[in-house]
């Protein structure tokens, strides 16, 4: 397993565990928690975004930059 798939999988897990627990044990019910975590779940989607785009960047971007 390269080093891109482990990141992809430790994002993806980490992103999955962060929601469950949210789930499980739901704190306060106001709009500032709810944004919080709706903003985790996509600042982790962000980061497997931008993770995925660089690997693609970096096997068929153009290297002579």
């Amino acid at each position: 397993m390269n080093l891109e798939t482990k990141l992809l999988n430790r994002l993806k897990a980490e992103q999955q565990r962060f929601a469950v627990e949210a789930l499980k044990r739901p704190q306060n019910r106001d709009a500032f928690e709810y944004g919080y975590r709706v903003g985790m779940v996509a600042g982790y989607e962000a980061a497997v975004d931008v993770l995925i785009k660089l690997i693609d960047e970096e096997h068929h971007g153009d290297n002579d930059i």
